[in-house]
């Protein structure tokens, strides 16, 4: 909902939200309050545990009192800035129960203020691009002579890098990860067949990418069920990125242990989810990271409510048409969070919100891909594993994938193999090459 809509279906449009943000801050009401509540909160707790014998954390009194405040400061943004996301799905115990969320869709607000008071604005980053998309949603008042950008290449020679788009597998198989044919036994097949062969041509460390943590665990499965993940096995080690973070620490451990010290086996191969803490946080240099294994394209699930609210907004940036049109079709019933409606929300937008979903798509995937190669002696191989990152693909609903990807990437990427022989061929030679290189 429109935060003007939300405010009038409680009936609480009349209430001065500014004034009583003051009055929270200027009183301390919180910790008052807050204090009061601890006390009655812990003696309810000490009388369920002697009733039930159980007790239970539900977190502190001032913890929830600042989270209102803040969803009342939210409620003060101007009504087209964000979204008030409701949720009324029934708690269970893996799972979050209903719940209130504000979205904030534009930064133009607030970085209006930060333009208007400095000499200048640097924004620094690695997955700034495409500019265009940066400055309609926070400068777009900004005239484009005004927005100057630069962009460094990378500090490794074009021969310690080898980014390759593999289309097909060792078999002949296309590779292609659509969100309809990702979950095919003969995809999974193939996939688990080029990593048997990739175990005999990379040396030391491979970390593998997959789009989330229920098709790593799918994958995973299937291989183990065929008899696939045993012949990886028997070249290298095998280990899983943990939903936990606190369990990543223990396991990146064993990986760079089984790496360096590979025998009887040559080296380990991690298998990663783009999103996760190791695609986002965890650098695999030498090697930790000789090869960097990208299946498919991990675009955001099109069931995420905040994600549609996101592309809604920004596909009506200069059309207020279209999200008159949207709302009609979308708000007239609750969304329940299904995959096809947000598809069939995707598939409307004509320009803006579809490159804003391959955006982030890609971004997710230059950010995975960058893990690897982290100083100047550093090498490794890039595999892009679809076919829709190869150059003669057919299948182009948005723009080419590798138009998005990083100019030191672009410049050097093999985007047509005509077979899986021509790719293991390619890796062999930069292997060879690289070590021979280390060694002189």
């Amino acid at each position: 909902m429109a935060i003007n809509d939300f405010l009038f279906s409680l009936n609480i449009d009349n209430i001065n939200l500014i004034k009583l943000l003051q009055y929270i801050k200027e009183s301390n009401i919180m910790h008052k309050v807050s204090g009061y509540g601890d006390k009655t909160k812990t003696l309810q707790k000490s009388s369920a545990v002697k009733e039930n014998g159980e007790s239970c954390d539900c977190g502190s009194i001032l913890s929830g009192f600042q989270v209102l405040a803040t969803m009342l400061l939210s409620l003060t943004n101007n009504d087209g800035d964000g979204r008030i996301i409701i949720s009324r799905k029934r708690p269970t115990s893996s799972g979050q129960g209903a719940y209130l969320k504000y979205v904030m869709l534009t930064g133009e607000k607030i970085f209006s203020q930060i333009v208007h008071e400095a000499h200048a604005v640097v924004l620094a980053g690695g997955t700034l691009q495409p500019t265009e998309e940066t400055r309609e949603r926070l400068f777009p008042w900004l005239p484009s002579d005004q927005l100057h950008f630069f962009s460094c290449s990378h500090i490794v020679p074009p021969e310690s890098i080898l980014p390759l788009a593999v289309s097909r597998g060792p078999s002949g198989r296309s590779f292609d990860f659509s969100y309809g044919l990702r979950s095919s036994s003969t995809m999974i097949e193939e996939l688990g067949l080029l990593l048997c062969n990739l175990a005999t041509v990379v040396p030391e460390g491979t970390v593998v990418f997959f789009s989330s943590f229920e098709y790593e665990g799918q994958v995973y499965n299937a291989w183990k069920t065929s008899g696939i993940l045993e012949r990886i096995m028997k070249r290298k080690h095998v280990f899983r990125e943990p939903r936990k973070s606190t369990e990543i620490e223990v396991i990146l451990k064993e990986y760079k242990e089984a790496i360096g010290n590979p025998a009887p086996k040559s080296g380990a191969i991690l298998l990663a989810v783009v999103g996760g803490k190791i695609s986002e946080g965890i650098n695999f240099s030498d090697g930790m990271g000789r090869c960097i294994v990208m299946v498919g394209l991990p675009y955001p699930s099109p069931s995420d409510i905040e994600l549609l609210e996101r592309v809604k907004h920004i596909e009506g940036l200069g059309d207020s048409s279209f999200t008159k049109s949207l709302k009609l079709s979308t708000n007239e019933e609750f969304y329940g969070g299904d995959v096809q409606s947000g598809f069939s929300i995707l598939k409307s937008c004509r320009r803006r919100g579809r490159e804003y979903y391959e955006n982030l798509c890609m971004k997710a995937v230059n950010q995975s891909i960058g893990r690897a190669i982290r100083h100047v002696n550093d090498y490794a191989a890039i595999l892009l594993v679809d076919i829709r990152y190869a150059s003669d693909s057919s299948k182009r609903s948005f723009s080419h994938p590798s138009s998005k990807l990083p100019q030191w990437i672009k410049d050097r990427l093999v985007s047509a193999t005509s077979n899986y022989g021509e790719v293991h061929k390619l890796l062999h030679q930069f292997f060879r090459f690289n070590k021979n290189k280390g060694c002189n």
